[in-house]
């Protein structure tokens, strides 16, 4: 072999030996599994939905107020606030039926209160132990009463922290703005009351009246439940002085306490004592806790309403006072535009400066140069 040759074969780079076995960088990746599949389609639906709502907040009135709705109930806590006015609502309930017991073992006696529970339509072991409760000496049915007030005082206050606390967090309040009152210790008690005597009227109708008069009573149900969770939620923290912010959580509240009201006497107790049979009372412990449970969540989610609606589109008493007539009262009147919260946005105590017609005057001109 020529010298030039060997030379350049001295220099040149080996190529390496080619191999017919797949490398593993040249591997065809392997197809993702059934779930890894479901996942992606899921995350993919999920981020069309995202963009699809928050297209569509600024165009459509309800999807902007449904979506605060959920970040308002999701920044508050409020599935967990509900649960704490639940277990409240049911260490409030039982002082209460304890001076309801012991007032009337002093009042009305043993045979009273014996034909008040036939006439309620309390039977089996209920109706037992509350004639053997009502055989009682006057001295412990004095000491049952004062033990009673004691608890439901003391039961009424626990209750009013956590509805205190969950109005404050579904307006976006500082912490301060949730401490209870005596006032709101009040109202809730009185809230509570009303809605035991409600439930015995109507368990009472239910029991000798006709459906007309049934369906009447639901109707007053939910006016009287409207009115006392009204009352309750005025003396809470929020954050406006309007009282017709606080229409929309009521409405709710007191539609959803009738509702609840038929389903635990008309349709559960037909299926309560299968479940009795089955599961003794446990199935009834279930399902007054569960009753309680909606109770306290249909609370929580009537404050985050009221606030979500206020913020978003407005309270009735501005559509009220716009009125053409009406719309005179807050500027001749400031103390009604101050208590309906109408000069938001001016300065403190000023009243609103409207039209005849309704709309705010335009700003006077600026002074020439």
């Amino acid at each position: 072999m020529p010298a030039g040759d060997r030379g350049r074969d001295h220099g040149a780079v080996a190529e390496p030996p080619v191999s017919d076995e797949p490398s593993e960088d040249t591997a065809p990746a392997k197809a993702p599994g059934a779930v890894a599949r479901l996942r992606t389609r899921g995350q993919g639906l999920a981020d069309q939905a995202t963009s699809w709502v928050d297209e569509r907040r600024g165009e459509v009135v309800p999807v902007d107020l449904a979506v605060d709705f959920y970040e308002r109930d999701r920044d508050s806590f409020a599935a967990v606030l509900g649960a704490a006015i639940a277990l409240r609502l049911f260490l409030f309930f039982v002082p209460c039926v304890l001076v309801v017991t012991a007032l009337l073992m002093l009042f009305v006696g043993h045979d009273g209160v014996k034909s008040l529970a036939d006439n309620a339509g309390v039977t089996g072991s209920l109706a037992t132990q509350v004639d053997q409760a009502t055989t009682a000496s006057t001295t412990t049915t004095f000491g049952l009463l004062v033990a009673g007030v004691w608890l439901t005082v003391w039961a009424g206050r626990s209750l009013t922290k956590v509805l205190a606390a969950c109005s404050a967090g579904a307006w976006r309040l500082g912490g301060r703005r949730g401490r209870p009152t005596l006032r709101m210790a009040g109202a809730v008690t009185t809230m509570t009351f009303i809605l035991v005597l409600t439930a015995a009227l109507l368990n009472r109708v239910k029991d000798n009246q006709g459906i007309a008069v049934i369906t009447t009573s639901w109707m007053l149900a939910i006016v009287v439940y409207a009115v006392g969770w009204f009352l309750v939620t005025a003396t809470l923290p929020r954050g406006t002085s309007d009282p017709g912010a606080l229409l929309p959580g009521a409405v709710l509240v007191g539609a959803s306490l009738a509702g609840l009201q038929w389903f635990m006497q008309y349709y559960l107790p037909s299926r309560l004592d299968h479940v009795t049979a089955l599961a003794g009372s446990v199935g009834a412990s279930v399902a007054a806790l569960g009753y309680m449970f909606l109770i306290g969540r249909v609370m929580a989610s009537s404050l985050i309403l009221d606030a979500a609606v206020f913020d978003r589109i407005g309270s009735i008493s501005e559509l009220v006072f716009a009125l053409p007539v009406l719309n005179r009262i807050p500027r001749r009147f400031p103390s009604v535009a101050r208590y309906f919260d109408l000069d938001r946005g001016d300065a403190p105590g000023d009243a609103v400066a409207v039209d005849d017609d309704g709309a705010a005057p335009a700003p006077p001109p600026a002074p020439a140069d």
